[in-house]
């Protein structure tokens, strides 16, 4: 046991002292932060600028009524919108349309706006900028050009718009979620929390099961292994990274999950002291369980996909060799991602239950379930079960090829082979 503990010590002290894992946990929290910050002040950045807008109506008609529709207002009280209307007739339109062209170029004006005569009919505007990706802002623009067409098609037919517009007012769907301890809003934070953990694990298991394979396939190649076996067994060796590296990613998730658990309960009254213009934040209340199962899936499924990488570091000679062994156990982590939407629709189907009970696929599946519906603990505890004992099967298999394939150098083993180091007594 002393043997292993000085394997466990020195691969978790040759890793944590690195800088790269001391940014990689570092950038853990600040991307969390990020994604909570980042968009509230893009949005509020977005708010404060004005837009000149140039309009040409064709239709002599539209424009006053589409300077009222486009009357928003900043937080500074100035409009969001400057139109200016532009004349044109029959004759000169093709040089008033350069005009405000070059006047775009040389940001003189934001963008103008072309209506032609057959708008009210069935025509079609155009919106000319240097840039349209802003798609709040085109949207905007678009509902403002279809109110006020729609208010003069209803005028000509000699009804009256307002009573209309009453009938048809738009109704607002407020989302909210059920929990056992009551209900609250959700504004979508509950697909973003899901996203997020999920997609650090997939990442994370890739990143250390990649660690133990290069660390192998490098001790191999120096024959460092030799020396090292001359004072411990082969399974010694191997348990002794597995461990050692589990340690170093066990350590990164207790702060991911203690930094998650801080800002879930803290993260909206920060924000808003630092941003005041952001008061109407609200912070996605995330479930303390949420972040116990995000530590434990990462354990279950480290060991789960570690003890392959291990395997195939031990077959191979270099990691060019080791890339064609990895691509069908990539899948295993590939497939649920591309099964996200499908859980996340339906949590509770017969499908996304048999998906999340599958050992490869339940750190990511079972996880994404939980944050988004925690699905029944027999289920959970069912998909756990399965994962330890799939990841003990993992660890014997990969304990057999690793004794054999660690001392291996030259061609790669067939398949055969393989199945003859397994059979090894």
């Amino acid at each position: 046991m002393n043997k292993i503990w000085y394997v466990i010590k020195r691969e978790y002290i040759q890793i944590v002292r690195t800088k790269g894992f001391i940014i990689g946990t570092i950038l853990g929290p600040v991307l969390m932060l990020a994604l909570m910050i980042v968009p509230i002040l893009a949005s509020l950045a977005a708010g404060g600028e004005q837009r000149s807008i140039g309009v040409v109506d064709r239709t002599g008609e539209l424009y006053p009524s589409l300077v009222q529709k486009l009357d928003y207002r900043m937080k500074d009280g100035r409009p969001r919108y400057i139109l200016s209307p532009f004349e044109s007739q029959a004759g000169n339109l093709e040089a008033v349309r350069a005009d405000l062209r070059q006047k775009v170029l040389a940001k003189k004006l934001s963008a103008y706006i072309y209506l032609p005569d057959d708008i009210i009919g069935n025509g079609e505007a155009e919106f000319l900028s240097e840039h349209v990706s802003d798609f709040e802002e085109i949207k905007r623009v678009n509902e403002a050009l279809n109110s006020v067409v729609v208010e003069k098609r209803l005028k000509k037919e000699g009804l009256d718009p307002d009573k209309i517009a009453l009938y048809t007012k738009h109704v607002g769907l407020k989302t909210i979620k059920l929990t056992e301890k009551g209900q609250e809003e959700d504004t979508g934070g509950t697909f973003a929390v899901a996203y997020i953990l999920v997609l650090i694990l997939y990442m994370t298991m890739f990143f250390y099961g990649a660690i133990i394979m290069r660390g192998v396939i490098e001790e191999k190649n120096n024959r460092v292994v030799e020396v090292v076996l001359s004072s411990l067994k082969p399974s010694q060796l191997m348990a002794g990274k597995l461990l050692g590296i589990a340690a170093v990613g066990i350590t990164q998730y207790l702060i991911w999950a203690l930094f998650g658990l801080v800002a879930s309960t803290y993260g909206g009254s920060l924000v808003t002291s630092f941003v005041p213009a952001a008061s109407g934040f609200k912070m996605p209340h995330i479930p303390p369980y949420i972040f116990i199962y995000f530590v434990l899936f990462f354990i279950l499924g480290y060991f789960l996909y570690a003890t392959i990488y291990a395997a195939v570091g031990s077959m191979v000679n270099s990691e060019k060799e080791a890339q064609q062994l990895l691509m069908p156990i990539s899948m295993f982590l590939v497939v649920p991602i591309l099964l996200i939407t499908f859980v996340l629709r339906s949590p509770n189907s017969n499908f996304s239950v048999v998906l999340s009970l599958i050992p490869f696929f339940a750190p990511i599946l079972m996880m994404m379930r939980i944050c988004i519906l925690l699905p029944p603990f027999s289920q959970v505890a069912l998909s756990i079960a399965l994962l330890i004992l799939t990841a003990a099967a993992m660890v014997w298999l990969t304990a057999k090829i690793y004794r054999v394939g660690i001392l291996m150098y030259g061609k790669r083993p067939s398949f055969p082979e393989i199945i003859k180091w397994i059979r090894y007594k």
